[in-house]
């Protein structure tokens, strides 16, 4: 056994404590009482491993909760009871080992010391308290001692990304994603921990702790939105089975808690075991779905290491990871002896501690094809628990910026020691939409749409941060109106075809739907009964059930263990081949071969938990009459205007976009020119005309009247006429320019020139005041289209000269 040592230095002395005083021997001394004291944002602590006295440099996990914590429980009658957790002790910590660059540590100072600490690839220990009357501490090391958990072996999807700018990939995959995650605590478990809705909450709060040490990586960050004890009796039935156990969950889920409790996942912990050696199941890439976003896990270990793995690993199978296989040839950075890495098929005595080189392939590809869409939300600072403090990389209430500690902050436009923006910055640039410490414009596009499914966001001009991501309301039409958008995916046939056999396959005709999934087998159905038998669709839900292909690969992209069946049916006089698949990922992972949600299986219909229903259930018709016909609805049910409208009902005009996803603006930015020639045109000039009307009545007589005095009467007077001219469009002959005299004695006819030339004039006429005119001797006429004759007459029509 080795022991651990608080070396709290200037903290400990100003709270009395003699730094000489704290050797090896004394530890025990520390973790008992040092922290009554309260747990402070860092500390160091000293553990003798081998007769090494090995460092930790820890900080608190500032992103770990929200504050305050929502628990709920319930009362011996059944009453729900929703309280805030405060005061919680912060007592959660990540850091690393001094001296080993690619060390991570997360621990607990709760109640005595509790984590892991990962020096590298060979080295990794778990420290716990050795029972929960002493405040010694035990620390487990790894050893070859594996266990299955019923997975079973198999490869992991290849799909094929859609091609992307690099842009766009860089931004989807380097911005933070964050989980809000949602624990629930079963009845069983209640019990097994003395029904102690403290001693329970601190467990669940080291897992979540540890989960979110296992993530940071991966730049996803998990927090911890809710926590809910069934401390009077369970809320679903928990079954032997891990599928009906998470049908189950879900659909309570989807019921109960989703409208009460705003997240992203929620991840059951159950207190007893499922027959066989699973430990935990989930929904294959299903994160952000109302229906499917979470898993089933068993607390089947005293160490809260056991259980934070097996939550990482549901949740990675929600967010599109598949099990690290030997087929793959994934690279892990810990050894098999030391639990491996946490998308492992099976789990020993030392669970997995870090994702491989596959979980994050499996992860990019998940998040490019639009998986995801609800994790770009960053959490409130203003609920962080613990309160306002400088350095934790939030900006709260009186800091302008929070780029970390003053050793880590590598952000030019703030200043760490004070979180206030340096002179002239007008943001920090850890925002995507802050560039050169300058706030990007309004409108600027800061997270392109993925796909058609999608909406992009906007930067506002006044935040730097990206607005949260929204797409497209379920039930919106894509792919030219022949399928509907799900969860931000046009949900296709095809698509699903192709990620199941390959990029040349396409979805099979209605009558290969028809054919096998009236036969309610498992490989052609819609649902399976809790007694495990298959229900045969009904013919208005044929293409809900079993995906039905075509061409592709000889066998399917997903696990080597798939059972293919392939059915040949009539149809025009030939024969057509249909190919299904019937398999699973693992014993934790639901069957991807089910027609997938919001597929389109008739006119205005979709598929929704294997039914083919109106789409009128999403309640897209009902949303868009909102828009008034200037926009589309998004997945907060919320009006996406077109540019040039104004949302949230894009009625009058606007600069477009919504009130979640940031304003857009017209392609072209504003001519200063163009601006400028306004006003002077709108505004300066009818000023200048005014002050010369009223200053210069002649002028006004000149300006509104052509009188004697005007240029062209002053040209009639010399006998001048404008000159006109005209290529001929036939044979492209320049006709020379024609001139004409307006003689002023009557009686003399017009001589028209030699050459015959076909055109259109405008005569202004003139004519001698008459007695009664205007004493200024000025008479307006009318100007109108004309023709001469050679006798002077005036004509509408085209004239010869």
């Amino acid at each position: 056994m080795s022991v651990c040592c608080l070396t709290l230095t200037s903290w400990l002395e100003s709270h009395g404590f003699l730094i000489s005083d704290l050797h090896v021997s004394s530890c025990v001394f520390c973790v008992s009482c040092v922290f009554q004291y309260g747990h402070p944002d860092q500390l160091q602590c000293g553990m003798e491993v081998g007769g090494r006295l090995l460092l930790l440099d820890l900080e608190k996990n500032h992103d770990l909760l929200p504050k305050p914590p929502s628990v709920f429980y319930y009362l011996p009658n059944g009453t729900g009871v929703s309280v805030n957790t405060d005061p919680v002790t912060h007592c959660y910590y990540h850091g690393s080992v001094r001296g080993f660059p690619r060390s991570r540590v997360a621990l607990s100072t709760c109640f005595g010391l509790r984590g892991i600490v990962a020096i590298n690839a060979t080295l990794s220990f778990e420290l716990q308290p050795q029972d929960t009357g002493h405040h010694h501490q035990h620390l487990d090391q790894g050893e070859d001692n594996a266990g299955g958990c019923g997975v079973s072996h198999t490869a992991a999807p290849r799909l094929h990304s859609p091609s992307h700018t690099h842009r766009r990939k860089r931004d989807i995959l380097s911005e933070t994603k964050y989980i809000e995650l949602v624990l629930v605590v079963d009845h069983q478990e209640f019990l097994n921990y003395q029904k102690n809705n403290k001693t329970i909450i601190y467990r669940m709060l080291d897992v979540a702790n540890q989960v979110d040490w296992f993530y940071r990586p991966l730049n996803v960050r998990v927090a911890l939105t809710g926590l809910e004890i069934w401390s009077d009796r369970d809320k679903i039935r928990v079954e032997k089975s891990p599928t009906d156990t998470l049908n189950n969950f879900l659909e309570w889920r989807n019921r109960e808690l989703l409208p009460r409790l705003r997240h992203d996942n929620a991840q059951l912990i159950m207190g007893g075991a499922f027959d066989g050696t699973t430990v935990g199941m989930a929904s294959q890439s299903s994160m952000c779905s109302r229906d499917r976003s979470g898993g089933v896990n068993v607390d089947h270990l005293v160490s809260v290491l056991g259980v934070a793995s097996t939550v990482a690993h549901e949740l990675g199978h929600n967010l599109g990871m598949s099990h690290d296989t030997a087929e793959r040839s994934c690279s892990c950075q810990t050894e098999p002896r030391l639990g491996g890495c946490i998308m492992e098929p099976s789990t020993g005595f030392m669970p997995g501690q870090q994702f491989s080189s596959c979980s994050a392939a499996d992860l990019s590809v998940s998040l490019l094809h639009g998986g995801g869409m609800c994790l770009f939300n960053v959490p409130q600072p203003d609920r962080l628990l613990g309160g306002p403090r400088c350095g934790n990389l939030y900006v709260e209430t009186g800091e302008e910026c929070d780029c970390g500690l003053l050793e880590e902050c590598d952000d030019p436009c703030c200043n760490a020691s004070t979180c206030q923006l340096v002179p002239g910055a007008q943001c920090s640039s850890d925002g995507i939409c802050c560039q050169d410490c300058k706030l990007r414009t309004a409108g600027s596009v800061c997270r392109e749409p993925l796909g058609e499914c999608d909406l992009p966001e906007f930067c506002t001009g006044s935040s730097p941060h990206c607005p949260p991501n929204v797409f497209l309301q379920n039930g919106e039409s894509c792919e030219d109106g022949a399928s509907y958008c799900y969860g931000g995916v046009c949900a296709s046939m095809n698509a699903q075809c192709q990620m199941l056999w390959g990029p040349n396959s396409t979805s099979a005709p209605a009558v290969c739907f028809s054919s096998v999934n009236k036969q309610g087998n498992k490989y052609g159905n819609c649902g399976q009964l809790i007694n495990g038998s298959y229900i045969p669709c009904a013919h208005s839900d044929v293409h809900c059930g079993r995906i039905q292909c075509q061409g592709g690969r000889e066998r399917p992209l997903l696990g080597t263990n798939a059972e293919i069946l392939t059915t040949t049916v009539s149809f025009n006089r030939s024969d057509l081949v249909c190919r299904g698949t019937f398999f699973h990922l693992g014993d934790d992972v639901s069957d991807p071969a089910t027609v997938a949600q919001g597929t389109a299986c008739g006119h205005r219909k979709a598929c929704l938990n294997q039914k083919c229903q109106d789409v009128s259930v999403f309640g897209v018709d009902e949303c868009r009459r909102k828009c008034n016909g200037h926009g589309v609805c998004n997945s907060n049910q919320r009006c996406h205007c077109d540019a040039g409208w104004a949302p949230p009902d894009c009625r009058s005009s606007g600069l477009g976009g919504s009130v979640d996803s940031g304003p857009t603006r017209a392609e072209e930015e504003s001519d200063p020119v163009r601006v400028a020639l306004l006003v002077i045109f709108l505004f300066i000039l009818p000023v200048v005309l005014l002050f010369l009307v009223l200053r210069f009545p002649r002028f006004r007589r000149s300006l509104f009247c052509l009188g004697p005095n005007s240029p062209f009467n002053k040209a009639r007077q010399h006998n001048r006429t404008p000159a006109m001219e005209r290529v001929d469009g036939s044979n492209g002959e320049q006709v020379r320019p024609l001139r004409y005299q307006l003689n002023t004695q009557p009686g003399i006819p017009l001589t028209p020139p030699s050459k015959e030339v076909t055109m259109a004039t405008w005569l202004i006429l003139t004519s001698p005041p008459t007695q009664g005119s205007n004493p200024s001797g000025d008479h307006c006429t009318t100007v109108a289209p004309h023709s001469l004759s050679e006798g002077g007459s005036l004509t509408k029509s085209d004239h010869k000269l």
